[in-house]
């Protein structure tokens, strides 16, 4: 898991996000994003460690999406809308980081969901990408 933390780093930088791992705050502080400032905070003390890769991918598609850094004034149905679309964002980027080194007759979508804790609601999202994902490396083969 750190390995793709580490990836997710690296790409952050890349892109000029500034990635704050906070050790200081507490278990249910959630992690956010500052796409305006190119900021993303995440709390390493978060209780469920196996979340917090999936949780920076999430709050770097945030900042990827360029979306509103404070969502105070949106209606539940447009901040819905805003948190899918960076948790696909997110998705999209942590299947190409994770995937990016094994070949198609060793992926395991059901294993990347477990291991990433991808919430139920994105498991179909997920599986669509990862076979996007592989289709689209056959094809460059091609």
């Amino acid at each position: 898991m750190q390995n793709l933390i580490d990836r997710l780093l690296a790409f952050a930088k890349q892109h000029q996000i500034n990635v704050i791992l906070s050790t200081t705050m507490s278990p249910n502080t959630p992690p956010a994003a500052n796409p305006a400032l190119n900021k993303v905070l995440i709390n390493l003390n978060w209780p469920n460690q196996n979340q917090i890769a999936f949780q920076l991918a999430h709050e770097l598609g945030h900042v990827l999406n360029n979306d509103a850094g404070i969502l105070y004034g949106c209606t539940q149905a447009s901040h819905n809308s805003i948190e899918f679309a960076a948790s696909k964002r997110g998705i999209q980027l942590l299947i190409d980081l994770y995937f990016a080194d094994i070949a198609v007759s060793d992926a395991n979508s059901a294993r990347f969901i477990h291991q990433l804790c991808i919430p139920s609601y994105l498991v179909n999202f997920t599986e669509t990408q990862i076979r996007q994902h592989y289709e689209t490396q056959l094809k460059q083969v091609d």
